[in-house]
């Protein structure tokens, strides 16, 4: 019988080539372990992905209701404060100023109105029964949820409020809240109540095209965030 040779009797390239070709395997047996658990278990790995961005907590009586601002949601955000108002968990609304559409200025130079986000916002609540004097908002336009946090920070700071209850789409619910708590540390808790009008499907968001959409955005502007945050 052939006797199979000593390690130290290999010649160092056979054996270089040997360890070479038994990594490869080893890294070709882990992928393919990897690739067929991702394949069995996609649904639930793409599911966890969409349930994740939702961050919904207890609501409970907090100072003031804040309002993120947007307008594709604009009437399921206000819908979903008027309820929570409704139901006593505040006596105040804060609705931070959105930026103005381009051109908007130049267009009401012509003798025509085109209302602000805020005012569109307003009215809705109004009509859902939230009295005037229970509406406020702020003078400084802000472009993006980072700015109407610092906006609402300037609010609860001259009010002196020490609680919020943050009120958003629901996929926007996760990075909403982690930029309020970053802005409002110290200042004010804040709680995620994402609308309960807002439809969505984290479930199956890849089969549904504004899901999608959605889903995607907020991963690259919560990435964006954090990379901000730590460089």
């Amino acid at each position: 019988m052939r006797k199979r040779a000593k390690q130290s009797l290999i010649n160092p390239k056979v054996r270089r080539k040997q360890q070479s070709r038994r990594g490869k395997l080893i890294l070709l047996i882990i992928l393919a372990i990897a690739l067929s658990q991702l394949i069995a278990h996609h649904q639930r790995i793409l599911a966890s992905f969409g349930d994740y961005l939702i961050y919904q907590q207890e609501p409970q009586g907090v100072d003031v209701i804040v309002i993120a601002s947007n307008w594709e949601d604009t009437v399921l955000r206000a819908r979903g404060a008027a309820d929570l108002y409704t139901k006593g968990m505040a006596k105040k609304i804060f609705i931070p100023r959105m930026a103005r559409m381009r051109g908007a200025e130049e267009i009401k130079q012509l003798g025509i109105n085109v209302p602000e986000n805020r005012e569109v916002v307003t009215g809705i609540l109004q009509g859902l029964g939230v009295p005037s004097d229970a509406i406020e908002t702020s003078a400084q336009e802000a472009s993006d949820t980072w700015d109407e946090a610092e906006e609402t920070k300037n609010f609860i700071e001259q009010k002196k409020y020490a609680s919020v209850l943050l009120v958003t789409s629901k996929y926007h619910s996760r990075r909403a809240y982690l930029i309020f708590k970053d802005a409002l540390k110290g200042k004010a808790t804040v709680i995620s109540i994402p609308s309960s009008y807002d439809v969505a499907y984290p479930e199956s968001w890849w089969k549904h095209r504004d899901d999608a959409k959605a889903v995607f955005m907020e991963y690259l502007k919560l990435f964006i965030y954090c990379w901000r945050k730590v460089f």
